[in-house]
Order: C-alpha cells, then structure tokens, then sequence
C-alpha cells in the first residue's frame, strides 16, 4: 500500500522533489526494483482477451499462469538495453504489526470474489476484468518462477528478511545501488536517497519515470527525519490505524506545529477527530476498567497467560501502535552489506530457452531473439562508460539557497499561528506468442 497520499502531497508541496526523467537518464545506474511489485503489474497488465471477452493471464499448456515471467523477462532485457543494472528484491516475512493491514486486504479479496460472481451471473465483462484484477495475487509461486528465471538471465537477486522497499532502500543508502524502484511510497519512509516510480511501466513510446529526492523531499515539506515518520504514519500506512479526520494537509500543517504524534495528540480536537485505542491503549485500558469492562489487551493476555497464576502481564505498560511503526520504519530488519553480492553475469542460453519454451510455452523464434538481444546488452555494458555527472560536483548557490530556506521557515512560522487559532477552536514489453 505505501503511505496514503503521500505522493500528492510532494507534488503539491516539495515539488522541487520531484522530476519527470526518461529511463535512458538512468543509464551506468544500478537500480534496486521491488520484485512484488513488479510481478503484480505484469499479473494486471499481460493478458489476453478479445472484444466482449473477460481478460486473463497469460498461460502455458498446463494452465499455469506466465504472465509474470513474460513480463519481468521482457522488462528486464528492456533495462539491460538501457545500460541499466536491475537487481531484484523479493519480501520476506510480513512484520507482526502488518497483520492488520493483512486482515483488510483478505476482507477486499472476499468481496472481490462476491462481486466477480455476481458480474459472470449478469453476463457484465467489464465489471469482471475489474474485480477479476483485485484478486490477483503475487504469491510464493510466481516468486519462485521469477527468482529463476532472473537467476538464468544473470540477474541478482536479493531476498529481504521482512519488507522488500526496507532492504531496497538500505542497498541504496549504502551505495550499493543508487535508487529505489517502487511505486510504493513508504520507500522514502525508509530513507532510500533516490526513489524510481513507473519504472515498469516504462516503453518505447513513453520512457519517462518519475524520480524523488529523499532530501529534497522532507527540505521541501520543512520536516525532520522523525517528523516525515510521523506525517507518513498519519496520512496511512501498513502498520496502524489513523486518527479519523486528519487529511494530508491537517497532518503536515500539525506535525509542523506540534513536530510529534505524542503532543499532536494533546491539543487535537477529540471530538472532531477520533483517535483509535491503539495510539493510547494505556489510557483506554484505564476507561474501560473504570467502566468495567474489558480491553482487547486483557482478553489477549488472559489468553496467553491461560493455567498462569501471574498476573502482572496485566498491569505491563502497553507501546502506541505509532510507536511500534516508528520503530520499524526506522529499525527495519534488513541483510547486513557484508551478505548481499550484488554480480550481474552472463546468462545462460541454453537453460533460459529450455525453461521459456519447454516450460512456459512460450514462442522459440522470439525468445530466441530476445537471449540474442540480452546477450549484446550485457557485453555492450560489461565496460560501462563513466556517467557525465560523476565528472562534476553539484555545486550550491548560496544565495539561492538562502532565500528557499527563508521562505520555508517564514511559511513554518505562519503555519503555526494559524494552526495555535484552529487549534483553540478546534484543539511489460512485447509479448511472447505461445507455442501453437
């Protein structure tokens, strides 16, 4: 999911943050891309189907889907051509505080699943192709699938221990590759330097991606690191719940004026914006006891102590929710430097071919091709030219940039008069054609 209008709210605010660039821009770059990501892109965009016919995937003989395969193949060569150096990073386990995320995502699928039964009833293929690709799912499979075709390409691979844009953003921070490929916005959140969105979507006729500066992005919005954290955790995302009411601009203009959740909370207006137990699960399990009642700690305590006679558990200080997503986002479990080798190596023909043909059915004539055109990529880029901008420093202007930072602090400043007001009042590339 990202982070919840996080995106809009550079654009609108930090746009010196944000650059249209044509892929070809990223030539002599090694690009780390969010595996997941990618597969359900080319799940959602490669398929087949006529007109008054319900789209689907792409599959072989055996009626195994390899939608995926072609289009991470297709893509990958398409980056290769680029003078690009993808590297690939698969998630690992979700963390415990994305169960919630995880339990609604079940909730869509099952409507999903209703509602594409109730479109093939109606005969409605339009309504079909709609919920048929909210069901789509990468799952263990179609990673497998890509991992090795990757592995007969000569293309790495990275399997993070826990969120893949975690361990995306850690290679970029250590140099070890320069940018973030994702459209997933909590990238940022975990500091990668440089984010890369419409990577894969990148064709022949529109190349241009879209590249976001870390840096660039908090100078612009006038945050610290911790207080981009905080903004990213009340606009929405994957680990906690959000304090109802509070939109993107409410968010920023409060962190500006309060600079954490902790002291946002005590001047907000509770009535107008409600805030979940979880980011006080202390004070409401204070409530609920006065009133007699039982809190859903107690219940999950009384569970996990069953047949203890201790029951200090009971009175244990319980961690805000936000509190926990801080510390993943700045504490993420991610591969140390020392055991991730980043080689991109030759492919190997033979083998690629036996598993594109023989395997996925796909056509030998045009995958044939593509290994041809794979092959003088990679050696075109063996000895890659040195980049233009590593010849040259970027150099500041001073002046310029006095001026940017007396602007923000002056707009810093209004923005917390009129928050001290309100808050009184209101406290794939070109598709494969299967053997016949």
């Amino acid at each position: 999911m990202g982070i919840k209008g996080l995106a809009k709210l550079l654009s609108d605010e930090a746009p010196e943050c944000i650059r249209e660039v044509p892929l070809s821009s990223l030539q002599g770059r090694k690009i780390a891309v969010d595996a997941s990501m990618a597969i359900y892109q080319f799940l959602i965009a490669v398929r087949s189907g006529g007109p008054n016919q319900q789209a689907t995937m792409l599959t072989n003989a055996d009626g195994e889907t390899t939608s995926h395969i072609q289009g991470i193949f297709n893509r990958t060569i398409r980056f290769i051509v680029e003078g690009i150096r993808p590297v690939y990073v698969f998630d690992g386990k979700p963390p415990q505080f994305k169960s919630g995320e995880l339990l609604k995502r079940r909730e869509k699928r099952a409507k999903a699943e209703e509602a594409l039964k109730a479109a093939e009833e109606l005969g409605d293929v339009e309504e079909q192709d709609k919920q048929s690709k909210r069901l789509v799912r990468a799952g263990t499979k179609e990673n497998e699938d890509c991992i090795r075709l990757l592995g007969l390409m000569g293309v790495p691979v990275v399997r993070a221990p826990c969120e893949a844009e975690a361990q995306a953003a850690s290679l970029a921070r250590s140099g070890k590759v320069y940018a973030t490929a994702t459209e997933d916005m909590d990238a940022l959140t975990f500091r990668t330097p440089v984010q890369v969105r419409k990577m894969t979507f990148a064709n022949a006729k529109n190349s241009d991606v879209q590249q976001i500066d870390y840096a660039k992005a908090i100078s612009g919005l006038g945050l610290s690191h911790d207080q981009f954290v905080d903004l990213c955790i009340l606009l929405g995302c994957d680990y906690c719940e959000t304090i109802r009411g509070i939109g993107p601009k409410t968010a920023l203009r409060l962190v500006r004026e309060h600079g954490n959740i902790e002291t946002i909370l005590k001047h907000i207006n509770r009535e107008k914006h409600v805030v979940p137990e979880s980011y006080e699960p202390n004070e409401a399990r204070k409530r609920k006891k006065a009133d007699g009642r039982k809190t859903n700690e107690d219940e999950r305590d009384a569970d996990n102590d069953a047949g203890d006679d201790d029951e200090e558990d009971n009175n244990d200080e319980i961690i805000p929710v936000y509190v926990e997503a801080r510390h993943l986002f700045n504490n993420h479990e991610v591969l140390p430097d020392s055991e991730i080798d980043l080689r991109w190596k030759e492919c190997q023909p033979g083998p690629l071919k036996s598993f594109l043909v023989d395997e996925m059915g796909f056509n030998p004539d045009r995958v044939q091709s593509s290994i041809e055109k794979l092959q003088k990529a990679f050696k075109a880029t063996t000895k890659p030219q040195s980049r233009m901008d590593s010849f040259f420093a970027v150099k500041s202007n001073p002046e310029n940039d006095a001026k940017k930072a007396a602007k923000r602090k002056a707009e810093v400043e209004a923005a917390k008069g009129k928050g001290k007001k309100i808050g009184k009042k209101a406290a794939g590339g070109g598709g494969f054609n299967r053997k016949k």
